[in-house]
């Protein structure tokens, strides 16, 4: 007679996003980069959005982007790349 193998069982870690939605475009195409001095760089690789984003402390790129996206809803940020 055969054995019986036990099932195992795969834990799926879920992760944060590296890549997420241009709220000027609507593409999935926005990276954070972090500098030195807590600046974070916005990029978007569709539409070639920048930002320079300063924050007092070290985030998570999720953090600086949520912010930068209520900020550009709500018409608080002055984009320096020329489109407005």
């Amino acid at each position: 007679m055969g054995r019986r193998r036990r099932r195992t069982i795969k834990i799926l870690k879920k992760t944060l996003p590296k890549v997420y939605a241009c709220p000027r475009c609507g593409l999935i195409s926005i990276r954070v980069f972090f500098k030195e001095n807590n600046l974070a760089k916005i990029v978007c690789g569709n539409c070639n959005l920048k930002y320079d984003y300063a924050t007092e402390t070290k985030k998570h790129p999720i953090d600086v982007y949520n912010e930068f996206v209520d900020k550009f809803m709500s018409g608080q940020v002055v984009l320096n790349d020329g489109k407005g």
